[in-house]
């Protein structure tokens, strides 16, 4: 995932992180990273508010999860 993120396929990236949690559903960096993905990609804010969330859950004491929601939040206009 971050390979395609880095080149700029965010739906690639998307697939790969997705994947990511499929074999392992607690991987809350493979959640941070789709929600920068979902945001990146356009028109998807809602699914990345919803990675943001879920990694918030399951890393509270980890920044960046609040801060992939407060960017998921600003593009929603939920502010």
């Amino acid at each position: 995932g971050n390979a395609s993120f880095k080149a700029g396929d965010y739906a690639a990236a998307i697939r790969d992180y997705t994947r990511c949690v499929e074999l392992d559903p607690t991987q809350h960096l493979a959640l941070s990273n789709r929600s920068a993905a979902y945001l990146k990609l356009g028109d998807s804010a809602q699914e990345a508010l919803q990675d943001a969330e879920r990694c918030i859950e399951l890393a509270p004491a980890w920044a960046k999860g609040y801060s992939r929601k407060a960017a998921a939040l600003q593009e929603l206009k939920r502010w």
